[in-house]
């Protein structure tokens, strides 16, 4: 017996949280061996974008503001007035000593990058914050997030930009701040993947048994992995939830082995979201893939050439999350842009 054709095409969305290291400060400092890893990810961040313009995917860039910037002196302008006082002092990133330029320091400042990749077809470049905020840290509140969040949208203005997806850093959604995402201007989000392991939790709570079972799940969790349903994604507050599906975990030597496990999860949640109208969302850094670079594009050109299958079987679509949320908030249903739609 067939399955019965769903009334919206099935989407397979991709974010990638852009913050170079903006995003490990906390734990990683410049004399850190991994830090020298960072070295090769701007270069693979323009070839991850040429990528996907290539084999006609919508992606979203969900960037740290403060790689907006392409000198210190831009940047300073753009530090909001008000910061959160985290009681952890790592989680501060008002610390951390900035160079003058990208070339004197291309991990923290990155305007050149940005605006690259906005030229890229089908790209959205989106919000991870300004200043790679922790909503659920001790010793920040609600109105530290709007203040942090105007600053996000006043840096973006000098692109020429209006952000309105916002992927918050660590996934830490915190759903009483909603209020102060949608006044910053957003109408979208990346919620957390719903599982127990993937709930929104502070550091604190990262346990090793919490990596571990995200570990497990990347290789033999419950499969498919979640997709989730058109109907579902608009929230009463006006926001639109675009749920994680899954993480792409990167390529390592020591589990090559289990890579064909990995792909076997994640085609399955992309068949499942084609199959029955639905979305699937992957998300992974710009920087996972600049340690192996050729062995991670070439897993990914293998999950694009199923997706490829599935446009042609089903109408699967390629959608930014810009598009998931004017689609579902259009009077009229979603509005599909065509594989052959290149416009940013």
């Amino acid at each position: 017996m067939s399955e019965p054709t769903p009334s919206r095409p099935g989407a397979l969305v991709i974010s990638l949280d852009f913050e170079l290291h903006w995003g490990m400060r906390d734990h990683m400092d410049r004399s850190a061996d991994s830090y020298a890893d960072l070295a090769g990810s701007r270069q693979v961040t323009l070839d991850l974008a040429e990528r996907f313009a290539r084999r006609s995917i919508r992606a979203t860039w969900a960037t740290v503001g403060f790689l907006f910037a392409s000198t210190r002196d831009e940047l300073e302008v753009h530090r909001p007035g008000r910061r959160p006082a985290y009681l952890r002092p790592e989680f501060d990133p008002y610390v951390e000593p900035v160079g003058t330029d990208e070339v004197e320091d291309p991990q923290h400042l990155a305007g050149s990058l940005v605006d690259a990749l906005a030229a890229v077809p089908g790209q959205e470049i989106a919000s991870h914050t300004f200043s790679h905020f922790y909503c659920l840290e001790d010793g920040q509140t609600e109105s530290d997030l709007q203040a942090d969040l105007a600053a996000a949208q006043s840096i973006a203005g000098l692109h020429g930009l209006t952000l309105t997806s916002l992927v918050l850093p660590r996934n830490q959604w915190n759903p009483r701040y909603a209020h102060a995402v949608r006044a910053s201007g957003f109408n979208c989000f990346r919620g957390p993947q719903p599982s127990a392991s993937h709930r929104a939790r502070s550091a604190d709570e990262q346990s090793l048994a919490v990596r571990a079972a995200r570990l497990v799940d990347t290789y033999t969790g419950v499969a498919p992995p979640p997709t989730f349903a058109w109907s579902d994604r608009l929230r009463p507050d006006g926001l639109c939830d675009v749920p994680a599906s899954a993480f792409l975990r990167p390529y390592t030597p020591s589990r090559r082995r289990l890579d064909g496990l990995k792909r076997r999860r994640l085609v399955s949640g992309m068949r499942d979201a084609a199959r029955r109208g639905r979305i699937f969302h992957l998300w992974w850094h710009p920087h996972n893939f600049a340690r192996f670079p050729a062995e991670n594009f070439a897993f990914l050109d293998t999950l694009f050439d199923e997706f490829d299958e599935l446009a042609s079987t089903y109408a699967m679509t390629s959608l930014s999350m810009r598009d998931v949320a004017d689609a579902v908030t259009a009077d009229q249903g979603p509005s599909m842009p065509s594989r052959s739609d290149t416009t940013p």
